[in-house]
Order: C-alpha cells, then sequence, then structure tokens
C-alpha cells in the first residue's frame, strides 16, 4: 500500500511540473501593464528564425500587415487549445491585410512538424530549438506559453495575451 501511495505522489508531482511549464497566464494582463519583456505601445523587437525548410524568416518582412507572434509549443495543451482559433481568424483575415508567424519554443523539431499538421496550420510557423532558452523568447520575455502578440502594421504592440479569442476580437474590430 505504501508503495501505491509513493507512486501517486510522484505521478502528481510530474502533472505539477507539466501544468506550471505550460501554463495560462490569466494573471497577466493583456493591456501590458505588468513588465514582462515587452509591452503594449513598444515597437516589437526584431527577429530571425528559420521556419521548416530552414528558410531565415525576419519578423520585419511582414511590415504593412496586422500580424500576431505566436509564442508555442507541441508539448503545451493549452496552446494547442488556442490553435483551433487562431487557425480560423487567419482563414478569416490573410487576404486582408493579416498574418500570424508562430515561434515555437519546441526543442523538438519532429513533435513540432507533427503538431503543424496535426492542427492544421497554415500560417508561417518559426522554431529556435533552444526552448525557453532561445533569445528571441528571451527578448520577449515570455516565460509561459501560449503568448500572443499582436502588432499593428507599424509593427507597434497593441495587445500581449494567453487567448486567441482576445486577439480575435482586435482583429475583427480593424479588419472588419
Amino acid at each position: 500500500m505504501k508503495s501505491n501511495s509513493k507512486i501517486l505522489i510522484i505521478i502528481a508531482a510530474i502533472l505539477m511540473i507539466i501544468v506550471s511549464s505550460c501554463k495560462k497566464t490569466n494573471d497577466i494582463p493583456s493591456s501590458g501593464d505588468v513588465e514582462i519583456g515587452i509591452k503594449a505601445g513598444q515597437i516589437a523587437p526584431e527577429f530571425t528564425l528559420p521556419d521548416k525548410d530552414g528558410n531565415e524568416i525576419n519578423l520585419s518582412d511582414y511590415r504593412g500587415q496586422y500580424v500576431v507572434i505566436d509564442f508555442w509549443a507541441s508539448w503545451c495543451h493549452f496552446c494547442r487549445e488556442e490553435n483551433p482559433e487562431l487557425v480560423s481568424l487567419y482563414a478569416d483575415y490573410r487576404d486582408k491585410g493579416f498574418e500570424i508567424v508562430g515561434v515555437s519554443i519546441d526543442t523538438d523539431k519532429t513533435s513540432w512538424l507533427n503538431a503543424v499538421e496535426a492542427d492544421g496550420i497554415q500560417y508561417i510557423q518559426l522554431i529556435d530549438i533552444k526552448g525557453f532558452e532561445s533569445p528571441v523568447v528571451v527578448e520577449y520575455g515570455v516565460v509561459s506559453i501560449p503568448r500572443m502578440i499582436l502588432l499593428d502594421p507599424n509593427g507597434k504592440i497593441l495587445l500581449v495575451t494567453s487567448k486567441a479569442s482576445e486577439v480575435a476580437t482586435v482583429v475583427r474590430g480593424k479588419l472588419d
């Protein structure tokens, strides 16, 4: 009986670690009032990362459009829950001056590519397999995922959130 209790404690501890490493950050206001590396009103820092084929993609390539930078990972349950809304939003607005740039926090390229395919993601996907130690992730102050950052056509940050529904509300207000 004691060994069963120990096993349950170990399983509970592992689950706590998984949940805490991929938490929804509802405690961080979407207005950007809390310092998290970047905040609303700032110009988004430039970055360059490879796509699935190894092509270097610059954030500035998308100036002139509303852009969502979506920090996520294949192993993040909460991220994967947000993907269907982002996929739908992209389908509705990609021809209206809107782009999504996914930035994976994955450290395993195969898992990332499998998740992109499974979730039907058609928008730009980039990866730096350094995970949370990626210079882009550090510069943007991403400490938990999902993290979505909406930029205006000039690269100014309009919204920092963990909810695709908040992104969708602003995008629809701007592009409808």
